[in-house]
């Protein structure tokens, strides 16, 4: 056969710039622990053949710290993964053979999927997508709860994304509209089986709700956290932890095994960090791996606009980029399902923040404190102590503490050790003696308050859920609230516990049905998610709270969320010690409910913050060492 003159004449010249004969150099592909594409320099090439290359990718790379001929690896955007295989395929890149490893090449092929089924959906506009499809008819499915309007739509919409993203507030029935998709892409034959990750308080969700939602021959089976995965669970149901459980990973791989399996992450802002966290990585893993993917949460950016494009990410690989800061981000409106509280038509919620002063004892301890952290945090406001990672950890930690003490100092100084009344005299009591003793001399002011909220509920007929998320002043509560037999749920509290011995499930079924129990207790980082509390109350006071916006939203509306009747009248009280952190976190808070309102076009949003705030009032996002230095007036 006569050898082509061109393609000599370009293998001569691929062979002088690499160095190697066509087709002898190899270069790698992998991934890196954030989930972006590595290119790896081939071995035995030149320096000018290499920088050709780097510059051949660049409108593709991500930083620019390797961008050096010398350099031996360059990484890729992951918004623009899906380019790389078409341009390693170009002169000059074409010299080489390009070996890609099996995490790469499962987001070559993700990333290319991803990319084209998020083009199709951003092709129509909301309206097109809130047709509802021909042919499908639920009932005859076996689906039998009849969809409110605003889910009717959302069934639609996330039908026209083949999963997608659901991000209606917490309340609004989300888990009935995913077993609805379900039914629909089942009938289609797109899905024979879900996958569901979620957080323990939202397994009985997914239970219930498939009783609620299908003909009683017609339910599926519902398998929460099994041993053994069994093919004739339809349903599978997993906490966010154990899919990093290689025992785990074998079993789901064999489950899913010659069927299609749509994967819902719900509650999916608990993988908000993205390849950052290992809980983040293995979710990211897995919506790789997936047939179809699903998202739920309410409130998908709780801290940072970098949180939306990590759970965008789960339902579209690589293009959560291109939603939150790229080109795609005018049509982002296309992209998610939201229904807001004025959808729900919910009865409006009163929120009420409370300023309480502190006694003179607690006044004393909590100053005190401050003046410590002040002296640490300006030995640790050099350039170098800023950067410090411990530095930033040490920076929450004194924060937590300065939050729990404004609360209830014993809570930081005699954690476990009940409060009660009476005091002793401590008009003169010294700062050693407050430090050694603080439930014998300081009177918690916000505890004495929440407990009075309690009194006031109960003689109305209320009940009340009380949150705090310090174990210390959970304690202090439920000392505080005795004679209201109140509930009490923390992350130490088993989900399900032995005969005899309280468990979530039984104090919650204390809370719903014992006529004695008027009160609730409980941190929100347990039951902020996945737990409906409207039937049994609709008051709830807040003892304290963190930076985490998501927490403060998912725990509002436990009891502000869908079936409410129309003359309730739901409260929100806030306890903000004054002159403390308390305020510093209210103004944090308020400013990132205002960008998920921005981010997500939602003015209802709004109340739960401060209602003065404009959309320009949005980039007071500042992490624990900003905030500490802003509150101790440090530069």
């Amino acid at each position: 056969m006569t050898a082509d003159p061109l393609m000599t004449a370009v293998e001569t010249e691929n062979d002088r710039a690499t160095g190697t004969g066509t087709g002898t150099g190899t270069g790698t592909v992998t991934v890196d622990e954030d989930g972006r594409p590595v290119v790896r320099r081939p071995p035995h090439v030149t320096d000018r053949w290499w920088q050709d290359v780097i510059a051949l990718l660049g409108p593709t790379l991500h930083g620019a710290s390797a961008t050096a001929a010398t350099a031996t690896s360059v990484t890729v955007r992951r918004d623009r993964a899906r380019a790389l295989p078409r341009l390693l395929a170009r002169y000059p890149a074409a010299a080489a053979r390009w070996m890609w490893t099996p995490a790469a090449e499962r987001l070559r092929a993700g990333g290319v999927a991803a990319a084209d089924g998020l083009a199709r959906l951003l092709a129509t506009d909301v309206a097109e997508q809130s047709v509802w499809p021909a042919g499908v008819d639920l009932p005859a499915l076996g689906f039998v709860r009849p969809l409110r309007p605003f889910q009717r739509t959302a069934v639609a919409r996330l039908l026209a994304a083949g999963g997608g993203a659901n991000f209606s507030v917490p309340g609004s029935g989300k888990t009935t509209v995913a077993y609805a998709v379900f039914t629909a892409l089942r009938a289609r034959g797109a899905a024979h089986a879900m996958l569901v990750v979620a957080p323990p308080s939202a397994f009985e969700a997914w239970v219930e709700e498939a009783r609620a939602c299908f003909a009683p021959d017609r339910v599926p089976s519902v398998a929460v956290r099994p041993r053994v995965l069994a093919r004739a669970d339809t349903v599978v149901v997993l906490n966010y932890e154990r899919l990093g459980d290689p025992a785990v990973r074998a079993g789901l791989a064999g489950w899913s095994r010659g069927r299609k399996v749509l994967t819902v992450f719900d509650e999916a802002h608990r993988a908000k960090a993205g390849a950052a966290s290992r809980r983040g990585a293995e979710a990211a893993e897995l919506a790789r791996r997936a047939d179809a993917a699903m998202v739920l949460t309410g409130t998908p950016m709780p801290n940072r606009p970098r949180d939306l494009e990590a759970v965008f990410d789960l339902v579209w690989p690589g293009q959560g980029h291109r939603l939150v800061h790229g080109d795609l981000t005018r049509l982002r409106e296309r992209a998610y399902v939201r229904a807001t509280k004025d959808d729900l038509e919910l009865p409006p919620l009163q929120l009420r923040v409370e300023r309480i002063a502190l006694d003179s004892t607690h006044r004393a301890l909590y100053d005190a404190m401050t003046s410590r952290v002040r002296e640490w945090a300006r030995e640790a406001d050099g350039p170098e102590g800023a950067a410090s990672g411990a530095v930033a950890a040490q920076a929450g930690r004194a924060l937590l503490h300065l939050i729990a003490a404004a609360a209830n100092p014993a809570a930081v100084f005699a954690p476990g050790r009940p409060w009660s009344l009476p005091l002793e005299e401590a008009a003169h009591a010294d700062l050693a003696s407050l430090v050694a003793d603080p439930t014998g001399h300081i009177r918690p002011a916000k505890v004495v308050r929440a407990a009075q909220l309690v009194a006031e509920n109960r003689a109305q007929g209320r009940r009340t859920v009380v949150w705090s998320g310090f174990l210390g002043n959970v304690e202090a509560l439920a000392t505080a609230l005795a004679r209201h037999r109140p509930a009490v749920v923390t992350g130490a509290t088993p989900l399900d516990g032995p005969a005899g011995r309280a468990d979530r499930r039984a104090e919650l079924d204390r809370f719903r049905h014992d006529d004695d129990c008027w009160a609730l207790v409980a941190t929100p980082q347990t039951l902020g998610e996945g737990v409906s509390l409207h039937l049994a109350a609709t008051d709830q006071v807040h003892l304290d709270r963190g930076y985490a916006a998501g927490t403060w939203l998912q725990a509002i509306d436990r009891t502000h969320r869908l079936g409410l009747p129309a003359d309730a009248r739901p409260t929100c009280t806030v306890l903000l010690a004054a002159d403390t952190v308390d305020e510093r976190v209210n103004e944090v808070l308020n400013h990132k409910v205002a960008a998920l309102a921005a981010a997500l076009r939602d003015p209802a949003l709004r109340p739960v913050a401060d209602p003065s705030l404009t959309d320009e009032d949005t980039d007071g996002l500042l992490g624990d060492i900003d905030a500490l230095r802003e509150l101790l007036g440090l530069r």
